[in-house]
Parts: structure tokens; sequence; C-alpha cells
């Protein structure tokens, strides 16, 4: 469960949140299904990402990362997905520990071993995705290199 933490040591739990108001001095006037009102001052910029729904994801999703080395090597990395928050505009991966560049992943391994994109294109295996992501950056590489 995600808790709204005050500067005053004041711990909130969003599903009693009724309504919040960010006022011009910083601090945070919450109402409480309660009926009470407090007004802090709230660590993290925005409280709205306390609101969006997260789930547990299903064991075996996993995204894939890509780094492509100084001598034109690729190097993958598989991160596994332990939630998702069911945003407006799509649901979007949450994995263990720092979240940094979370977002830059280019595929998506499903537990039956199937791979997808953002963009909702398909393929049988990892393999698959690979070879064909490996020819692509490969022609892009060369159109660069002509290019120049």
């Amino acid at each position: 469960m995600r808790l709204i933490t005050t500067k005053d040591g004041l711990t909130i739990n969003p599903e009693h949140v009724v309504q919040f108001t960010t006022l011009r001095n910083g601090q945070t006037k919450i109402l409480l299904s309660t009926g009470g009102e407090q007004y802090v001052e709230a660590y993290g910029d925005d409280l709205r990402d306390l609101f969006i729904p997260v789930v547990n994801a299903n064991p075996g999703f996993q995204a894939v990362f890509v780094d492509r080395l100084i001598d034109g090597t690729f190097h993958y990395q598989r991160r596994s997905v332990i939630a998702w928050r069911l945003c407006p505009g799509g649901n979007y991966p949450i994995f263990q520990g720092y979240n940094q560049d979370a977002d830059d992943y280019l595929v998506m391994i499903d537990p039956a071993g199937g791979v997808f994109d953002s963009d909702h294109n398909m393929w049988p295996t990892l393999e698959d995705w690979r070879k064909e992501y490996e020819a692509e950056q490969s022609e892009i590489a060369a159109s660069v290199a002509k290019a120049a």
C-alpha cells in the first residue's frame, strides 16, 4: 500500500482521502472520509501519483531493455514486472528496485513467452524479435554512416 508521508511525521492512507488541494503557501489541504481535514506539507512532487491504482502483476512478465555497445554489439537486460499502474493512457509496469528510466524498455515478454511492444506488434519468441530488431538497427546504422 502506498502512503502519503508528511514533513510533520503524519502518515495518511490515500484510500481515506476524499479530495486534496495544493495551497499557495505550498501546503496541501486534505479532506478525509472521516469528515476531518489536514493541512500538511507532503513529501513528493505530485500527490496525484498516489491515487493511480496499482495491481500486482502475474508472475512471468518481463521487460527487455537494450543498450548498443561501442563495438556495435547489443546488451540485453530483462527486468521482472512486479505490478502495473492502471493509468488512463494504458497500463505501465513497475519493477522491483529503482525505477529510473523504467519507460525505456523496448518489448515485454508475457508469461507464455510471447513478445509484444507498445505498438501492439507481436512476435512468437524473444529470439524472433531480436533478429528483427538487430537487422533494423544495423540498417539504420548503415544509412547514417552512408549519409555522413
